[in-house]
């Protein structure tokens, strides 16, 4: 069988899913990572694989602000290239190497392992202007702004050099790539766990939550960041007037109270702060648990009678696919990821971004309507568990790097790595 190595600054990360599966179906898997969960100079056993972890080479000055984040990756990448060194020098040579890009993490994994295939897991490229652009938060001049935009990019450019394969969880994230990378990617979801997440079934104990009754309605949000992007102060200003209008309801809130995405706001502040100050809550009904472990926050999901997904155009959350798998009624943004994962049919009510009277709106018709609520988180459901179960999803990753490791050595040149192509031998889902 096969050998392949992953390599992800923090884990499990996108990659644990497939990693595991892989494992379990004979190959032999190791997982590089930055995460500092694990001790360095050796391997860690988990979940059948074996894990390393490399240290960032250390921090230094670059001649221009532009490339500091250019520098990290590059430090990240030597790194990464001593741990891959030894292990080549114990003699693991890999397969196929799937390597998170924008890190730099892998960058220099064809370095040690030149005859390797290489992917590239793109999950974001910057374009300006950006799509995920949220109005009145960016204080930089446009020039700057633009030109910053671009060099954020050098990266991704210095992995795809050496990719033999570019793989994007989505079409709309890989729509963000330019046509000479498009060219050669293939689109294909991680796959989330629509055993975990389920709705509850009959007789099923409800998951006991610290003041709020068992009979109460819950609207929830989960978030990793409390952020602008993903539509935080939208959606606690909504619960805000949600909470005025309906004395029952409680709102429950997973996440951290950081800022995951975008910038930083001045002195330390929050936007959680920020909305408890700018508006007139029930703090009794207003919860905010942290992050969850994955059980706790699956049996959360089976609670909720509605559940709100408020993100910009910006990279696909698992957390709006597994609320979909839990069944969950759907508040959501109308934006081209969301609206790509949803699929036709739209089993959700989606609005526009920012327009906090409409998510009021649509949170009290699915409150008011329980049977027309149930029918779309039963819609919901079908469709995750069609297109992103991972049982399905691992198998089709599975296929996509067993005929890249049988392809020529130059595959990326003799190959179409379209996702038409990649449809024709079904390691592509269609989105539709």
């Amino acid at each position: 069988m096969p050998s392949i190595l992953f390599v992800h600054e923090n884990f499990p990360a996108q990659f644990g899913g497939i990693a595991n599966y892989l494992a379990t179906q004979g190959w032999r898997v190791v997982f590089a990572t930055g995460n500092e969960g694990f001790s360095t100079g050796r391997a860690h056993q988990v979940n059948g694989f074996q894990v390393v972890r490399y240290k960032n080479s250390g921090t230094g000055q670059t001649g221009h602000p532009y490339l500091a984040g250019t520098e990290k990756a590059l430090r990240n990448g030597q790194g990464f290239a001593r741990v891959a060194a030894s292990l080549a020098k114990g003699g693991f040579t890999p397969d196929v190497i799937v390597a998170h890009s924008g890190w730099g993490s892998g960058s220099f994994a064809k370095v040690v392992w030149p005859k390797t295939k290489l992917v590239q897991y793109l999950e974001w490229w910057y374009r300006h202007p950006q799509v995920d652009t949220v109005p009145g938060q960016s204080s930089k001049r446009l020039e700057d702004h633009h030109a910053r935009t671009i060099v954020r990019n050098l990266p991704f450019l210095l992995d795809f050099q050496q990719a033999d394969l570019v793989l994007s969880p989505t079409e709309f994230q890989a729509s963000q790539a330019p046509d000479f990378v498009r060219a050669h990617t293939v689109v294909q979801h991680d796959g989330i766990d629509c055993r975990t997440f389920r709705p509850l079934v009959k007789d099923e104990p409800l998951l006991s939550l610290k003041g709020v009754p068992d009979t109460a309605p819950i609207l929830t949000f989960a978030t990793r960041g409390m952020e602008p992007l993903r539509g935080f102060p939208d959606f606690m200003a909504a619960a805000a007037q949600l909470l005025k209008d309906r004395p029952d309801l409680h709102v429950v809130v997973a996440g951290e109270d950081r800022i995951a995405y975008g910038p930083k706001l001045p002195n330390g502040e929050s936007y959680k702060t920020r909305a408890l100050a700018a508006h007139d809550f029930d703090e009794s009904r207003l919860h905010f648990p942290g992050i969850l472990p994955k059980g706790t926050y699956a049996r959360l999901l089976r609670r909720s009678a509605v559940h709100a997904y408020l993100t910009r155009p910006f990279v696909l959350s698992w957390s709006l696919i597994e609320a979909m798998a839990s069944g969950c009624p759907l508040v959501t943004t109308n934006v081209d990821p969301v609206i790509e994962a949803l699929g036709p049919g739209t089993p959700a009510l989606a609005v526009e971004p920012g327009d906090i009277l409409k998510i009021v709106r649509a949170a009290n018709t699915l409150l008011d309507s329980p049977d027309m609520a149930r029918a779309m988180g039963r819609a919901a459901r079908e469709r995750a568990c069609r297109f992103y179960d991972s049982k399905v999803c691992h198998t089709r990753l599975a296929a996509i790097l067993s005929n890249l490791v049988a392809s020529p050595v130059n595959a990326r040149d003799q190959i179409a790595f379209s996702p038409t192509a990649a449809a024709s031998t079904s390691a592509h889902i269609p989105m539709q």
